[in-house]
């Protein structure tokens, strides 16, 4: 849990110009009050491309703040229907990926439909109300 277990989701909009950025102020914060991030999330888009611009900038800020982990200790974790075609994808393009969130293609066969959506939950006094958007 936050603050010992931090990993965040960067690309709610934009991994490069808002998600990273966010991240490494919250990161580096939590670094100066004693805790370490576990790293980032990228569910969506070129992944790896944005494995590789995330590694790069994790060492960036590495060797800018003297915070060696950052290079060597923060996880890239990449979701988002991973397949097997996928991974070999990946394995081609030279990803910077040190974990796999592999959810929809491990339970259902390919043949097999399945359901892709979101659900969010929202505090609506008393009582909480869920709404569901599609993927």
């Amino acid at each position: 849990a936050f603050p010992n277990d931090f990993l965040a989701l960067v690309d709610t909009y934009s991994v490069i110009s808002s998600g990273l950025p966010n991240f490494v102020a919250v990161a580096l914060a939590l670094n100066r009050l004693g805790y370490r991030a576990k790293g980032v999330r990228i569910d969506s888009g070129d992944l790896a491309y944005l494995s590789i611009r995330t590694h790069q900038i994790f060492k960036d800020i590495a060797n800018e703040f003297s915070v060696p982990w950052f290079a060597d200790e923060l996880e890239i974790v990449a979701s988002n229907n991973i397949s097997e075609e996928t991974l070999i994808s990946l394995n081609s393009q030279d990803h910077k990926i040190t974990t796999f969130g592999i959810g929809t293609n491990l339970v259902t066969c390919s043949p097999q439909s399945a359901l892709g959506c979101v659900f969010k939950a929202k505090r609506a006094e008393p009582l909480y109300v869920g709404t569901t958007l599609s993927a």
